[in-house]
């Protein structure tokens, strides 16, 4: 027995050191293959004299994501200048090291000549000079470096920023050249840093885009974009543009600047592959309560034209101002517009047109107008085939007048109520019965007072949890 006890010992201690070596090694991997430290600061500000809608939803339903994720998350809703740049100093403290470090602001922006800026709580929004937005406001390239002092594997700025809502009551430009523009200048990223940003350069981003969702259009193609496993952050940002421009029929086109680093990098860890981009008119609905459906959807009513698109009447009143402000800018911004234009951005394509078609813009140039014009209207955008509309009852002629009432009825299709009041003047133009040009005008009053009952519902619903 003895010598049988001696004979195993040697292999008892074998495989003892075997055993031990094995689970050592399991245990290596494991951590090696485990996903480092992954920090976020998470921003939103809606608590304006203005208030927006959207942005403290859009940052709740972003933190709570990116927890879900694997994020160590710090949330902070409607804060000043001071109390952002404090946030994000200590953010660059605390992720030092991270295998990934990520900063998500929802709220104002704006850009002054060449830099851009977020406007948090505090900012005089009725005189918005480029001056006034670099002594208010803070620079994204801040909190970019701060993001670069991390060190992290990984650092995305994602920027929801510029949102509708931040000229109205006041000032676009001040005498002088010390304009402010809209929308985020085109700047480069830094290197190291990935900034993604919710609209296109000079565009505004939409708030709100349905009265059945508590998020703007781009977070909720972000939150719906990061429910797929294993998506490189190329890949990510694609399909969150193309899911943008589905829900905005082409009105916001989101981009993303990767400087200098790897858009391979992955957000959501888990395994499996990620889902096609959506075809045009469709959009993955999934199971969260915020997220946005197509704006076919919001309207009661069907269009009479199968296929035709429909918009929710107060977004389109939204849209047009922003298109006016645009207009009325002083200088005239044409070369930015131009450049916008030329990328298929619908309101850059309507305010150029009918700011120089109608010589609004101070600059009457009716057949170049009508150009721009022309190409909006081909994508089925209710304001500038209303526009044109206008620009071609001007012109008078048999012909006009028929392209006119054509363009119009498919604008009030889309639910954009100003049309049936181009209706009425088209029929006291044309001669049609009184009591057809009355309807048209008892329609746009009425599409008006719908528009605004929309608007003052969803200022009124509290936010969905």
């Amino acid at each position: 027995m003895r010598r049988l006890f001696a004979l195993l010992l040697p292999l008892f201690f074998l495989l003892n050191s075997n055993f031990a070596l094995a689970a050592a090694t399991a245990v290596a991997g494991k951590a090696a293959s485990a996903p480092g430290k992954r920090m976020a600061l998470v921003i939103g500000n809606a608590a304006y004299p203005q208030p927006l809608l959207n942005p403290v939803n859009d940052a709740r339903a972003m933190a709570e994501r990116l927890r879900r994720l694997g994020f160590e998350v710090l949330l902070r809703t409607d804060v000043t200048a001071a109390q952002l740049q404090k946030a994000s100093a200590e953010f660059s403290t605390q992720a030092r090291g991270a295998d990934l470090a990520l900063v998500f602001y929802a709220g104002h922006g704006a850009q002054a000549g060449e830099a851009n800026y977020l406007l948090p709580l505090g900012a005089n929004m009725n005189a918005l000079s480029a001056s006034a937005i670099a002594a208010q406001g803070v620079s994204v390239s801040s909190l970019a470096g701060d993001l670069q002092r991390t060190g992290a594997r990984g650092a995305v700025l994602i920027l929801d920023a510029c949102r509708q809502e931040y000229t109205r009551g006041g000032a676009v430009a001040v005498p002088g050249g010390n304009a402010a523009s809209h929308g985020f200048a085109d700047t480069a990223a830094p290197r190291g840093v990935v900034i993604a940003y919710s609209a296109g350069p000079g565009a505004l981003a939409r708030d709100f885009w349905s009265p059945d969702s508590r998020n703007s259009p781009y977070t909720s193609a972000l939150l719906d974009a990061l429910d797929a496993p294993g998506l490189s952050m190329g890949e990510l940002f694609s399909q969150v543009a193309a899911r943008v421009a589905a829900m905005t029929h082409d009105v916001q086109k989101p981009r993303v600047s990767f400087g200098e680093t790897s858009a391979r990098l992955v957000l959501n860890m888990g395994s499996g592959k990620g889902v096609s981009p959506p075809a045009p008119g469709a959009l993955a609905s999934g199971n969260n309560s915020m997220r946005a459906p197509l704006p076919a959807a919001a309207p009661a009513t069907s269009p009479a034209v199968p296929g035709a698109k429909v918009w929710p009447g107060n977004v389109l009143q939204d849209i047009n101002y922003e298109i006016r402000m645009q207009i009325a800018a002083r200088p005239f911004p044409r070369q930015q517009l131009e450049k916008r234009a030329r990328g298929g951005d619908l309101v850059a394509l309507t305010a150029l047109g009918y700011g120089l078609g109608g010589g609004d813009a101070g600059i009457r140039q009716p057949k170049i107008g009508m150009q721009w014009l022309e190409k909006a209207a081909a994508k089925d955008f209710p304001i500038a085939q209303t526009y044109l509309a206008e620009l071609l009852m001007v012109k008078g002629d048999p012909a006009s007048l028929k392209r006119a009432g054509v363009l119009l009825d498919a604008a009030s299709q889309a639910g954009y109520s100003p049309a049936h009041a181009y209706k009425f003047d088209l029929a006291r133009r044309t001669g049609a019965p009184p009591q057809d040009a009355a309807r048209h005008l008892q329609d746009a009053f009425m599409g008006l007072m719908k528009d605004y009952q929309g608007a003052a519902k969803d200022l009124m619903q509290p936010p969905k949890k």
